[in-house]
C-alpha cells in the first residue's frame, strides 16, 4: 500500500510540474514609437523657380529650408507607420525681372516691385515605413508618405513711375491639393531612447491657385489669374529623435 501511495504521489506531483511549465507559454513582442524633431533645407526644382517675366509658367520662388514633426510606429520587426507635420518655406526672387518686364510692356521711365505675402507649403502626410538593421546601433530607414498639402503663392505689388494711383497687385493665393514624399535615411541611436537622423526626401505636389488682381486697369505684359505648375524638390534634414519602448505580451497554453 505505501508503494502504491508513493508512486501516486510522484505521478501527480510530475503531472502538476509538467502543467505548470505548459501551463503559460509568454511571448513579447516589441514595439517602438520614435518621435522626431526635424529641420534643413529645402531646395525647389523646376517651373516653380524660373524667373523669366516672359514665361507665365515662373513662379519667382526659391529652396529655403523646412521644420517638422515625425512620429513612426513600429508594428512588427523592421515594418511601421510613419506620420510627418511639416512647414517648408520658400523665398521669393527675381523681383528685378519683373519691375524690367512692366517697365518695358508699360513704356514708362521706372517700375518698383514688392513681394506681398512668402511662398510656403504645410503638408500633413502619413505613410508606410521600413527599417534596416545596418549595425549594432545603427540603421536605414525608408518612408513613403503622402496627404495633405496647404500650398500658399506669394504676390507683388507694381508701382508705376511712384504714382499710386497707377499701383496694381497681384494678391497672394493659397491652394490645397494631395502631395508625396519619398525618403530615406540614416539612424543612430545613441542609446535605447535617444538617437540622430539624416535623411534626404523627394516632394511633390501640384496645387492649383485662382489669382486674384487689383487695380489692374492696364492688361499689358504679364498677368497670372492662374497658377498650376508643380511645387517639387529635395529636403535634406537633420532629426533627432527619441524611442518610447513597448511590449505587447501574448499568452498560450
Amino acid at each position: 500500500m505505501k508503494h502504491i501511495i508513493l508512486t501516486a504521489s510522484i505521478a501527480i506531483l510530475m503531472s502538476g510540474s509538467a502543467f505548470a511549465q505548459n501551463e503559460i507559454k509568454e511571448s513579447k513582442e516589441a514595439h517602438a514609437l520614435i518621435i522626431g524633431v526635424t529641420g534643413g533645407f529645402t531646395s525647389a526644382w523646376g517651373n516653380f523657380t524660373k524667373t523669366d517675366y516672359y514665361n507665365n509658367k515662373s513662379g519667382f520662388a526659391a529652396g529655403e529650408y523646412n521644420l517638422g514633426i515625425t512620429g513612426t510606429y513600429i508594428i512588427k520587426k523592421h515594418f511601421g507607420i510613419t506620420a510627418l507635420a511639416g512647414y517648408q518655406h520658400f523665398g521669393i526672387k527675381g523681383l528685378q525681372n519683373l519691375a524690367a518686364g512692366y517697365k518695358e510692356d508699360f513704356a514708362i521711365d521706372s517700375a518698383t516691385v514688392y513681394a506681398k505675402g512668402t511662398n510656403y507649403a504645410i503638408n500633413l502626410m502619413a505613410g508606410p515605413y521600413y527599417s534596416i538593421t545596418a549595425g549594432k546601433h545603427l540603421f536605414i530607414d525608408i518612408r513613403g508618405l503622402a496627404g495633405l498639402v496647404n500650398a500658399h503663392l506669394a504676390g507683388n505689388k507694381v508701382d508705376v513711375e511712384n504714382n499710386v494711383a497707377s499701383s496694381f497687385e497681384q494678391k497672394s493665393a493659397t491652394a490645397n491639393t494631395v502631395g508625396y514624399q519619398l525618403g530615406a535615411a540614416i539612424r543612430y541611436q545613441f542609446s535605447n531612447h535617444f538617437g540622430v537622423m539624416i535623411d534626404a526626401a523627394y516632394y511633390y505636389s501640384k496645387p492649383e491657385f485662382t489669382v486674384e488682381n487689383i487695380n489692374r486697369a492696364n492688361n499689358a505684359g504679364r498677368l497670372i489669374t492662374r497658377y498650376n505648375e508643380p511645387i517639387q524638390g529635395t529636403n535634406l534634414n537633420l532629426s533627432f529623435i527619441y524611442q518610447l519602448s513597448t511590449a505587447k505580451s501574448t499568452k498560450t497554453i
